[in-house]
């Protein structure tokens, strides 16, 4: 599907930008795209100070996908030419044109195996930043720009088409990394002095348009060819699911109606949904994933219509709203479904049980078409991937049939 890449409130916010190469999934390059903004608007710079310079500084969020080890990333940072628009969607494969030089360049040391530790640890307060000097000549129009007593510079929507905003590329890199722009670490800094004082004028990157880009070469692969949108891809017996390419595996529940067609009444006990010998090796699978249902087009199915409103309801909690209204599989208490990874039994399972039982109770309307996603971490902000054979999807229903006495 094309996959939406900005992010939006509550939802994680990640910058990611790097290069790997995957002996399955190809060569996978992200590239990260933000705009900035004054972080006080009503701060003025004195007619006496002088600019000095400006840097781009971004805080690590430790996320890393690729080679093991630690080995050097080289950036580069261009401004984006073309206004962004908060109306607008933006998803992985979104052109969003820059400058043809970059406005800075820097070098980073990244040492996966710290980076994974750290990721890990939800009470470290480790804190790795990398700044980039950029050039004079944008400093200089940023420093010239900043005039509280003018719209252009104190709204935000007029700043913002003067400033489009900057993008991260990694000229050399074997790895993916992610920052977090919502960090009070990441921002651009404009330094300048008055007389003997030295003062900031901080940009945040936070509360703005933040996409994500990737490129997949997938030549030489055993998935070349899959680039397509919306099109069933068969070609072997593995299936696949990418956190940022949009690889998804469809599921085909036609067999289950089948079954249940021959039966008159069932209460399902226990409904068990799992995936097994699902691979993580150096490339590390998608923590939890999920399913969304899908149309018989192959694209996600929304709630769009006063019929797709009727059929929420009739499920009666066992569907869940998320991500812009696509419909997600709810679990027993009526949360979404997760289906958690093993990384000793390399395999996913979930257990829908009264979902299953929905989808008999309204057998005389048929949901067939479902599709696997990643939900942690996040699809359109993360790369992780698995792969497992199809025959390794496997659903267990547990069940009862009533008896009717009817001689009472």
């Amino acid at each position: 599907d094309s996959l939406r890449t900005t992010s939006l409130s509550g939802e994680l916010n990640r910058m990611m930008f790097g290069k790997y190469v995957d002996p399955v999934f190809g060569s996978i390059e992200t590239k990260a795209f933000s705009q900035f903004r004054p972080g006080n608007s009503a701060t003025a710079i004195p007619s006496t100070a002088v600019y000095d310079s400006v840097v781009l500084q971004l805080r690590y969020d430790f996320y890393t996908y690729g080679t093991t080890g630690e080995t050097t990333q080289s950036l580069a940072v261009h401004e984006i030419t073309t206004a962004l628009d908060f109306d607008t969607d933006y998803f992985f494969n979104s052109d969003v044109s820059i400058s043809r030089f970059p406005l800075g360049t820097a070098e980073a040391r990244v040492n996966a195996d710290y980076f994974k530790a750290e990721y890990d640890d939800t009470n470290a307060d480790s804190i790795v930043t990398i700044k980039i000097k950029l050039n004079n000549a944008f400093g200089n129009r940023l420093f010239e720009a900043v005039n509280p007593e003018d719209t252009l510079y104190s709204n935000l929507a007029y700043f913002t088409q003067q400033f489009k905003g900057l993008a991260i590329i990694a000229t050399q890199s074997d790895k993916v990394v992610g920052v977090n722009n919502f960090d009070t670490n990441t921002f651009l800094a404009l330094y300048y002095h008055d007389g003997d004082t030295k003062k900031t004028l901080s940009f945040p990157l936070s509360g703005l348009i933040n996409i994500k880009k990737i490129i997949a070469d997938q030549y030489g692969t055993e998935i070349k060819g899959l680039n397509t949108i919306y099109i069933d891809f068969n070609k072997n017996n593995n299936r696949k699911i990418q956190g940022e390419s949009s690889i998804v595996t469809k599921i085909d529940l036609s067999k289950y109606y089948e079954y249940i067609d021959s039966i008159p009444d069932i209460i399902i006990n226990s409904a068990e949904f799992s995936i097994s010998g699902a691979e993580s090796t150096e490339f590390q699978a998608p923590k939890n994933l999920s399913l969304v249902r899908l149309r018989p087009n192959n694209r996600y199915k929304f709630m769009e219509t006063k019929q797709d409103t009727l059929d929420f309801i009739a499920f009666n909690g066992s569907l869940v709203i998320s991500d812009l209204g696509k419909l997600f599989v709810a679990n027993d208490t009526g949360g979404l479904l997760s289906l958690p990874y093993s990384s000793t039994e390399q395999n996913y399972i979930g257990y829908p049980s009264i979902f299953f039982q929905k989808l008999f109770d309204l057998k005389a309307t048929q949901y067939p078409f479902w599709a696997i996603v990643p939900m942690d971490p996040p699809q359109g902000k993360s790369v992780n991937r698995t792969i497992f054979s199809k025959d390794n999807i496997k659903l267990k229903i547990y069940y009862t049939r009533p008896t009717f006495n009817e001689n009472p």
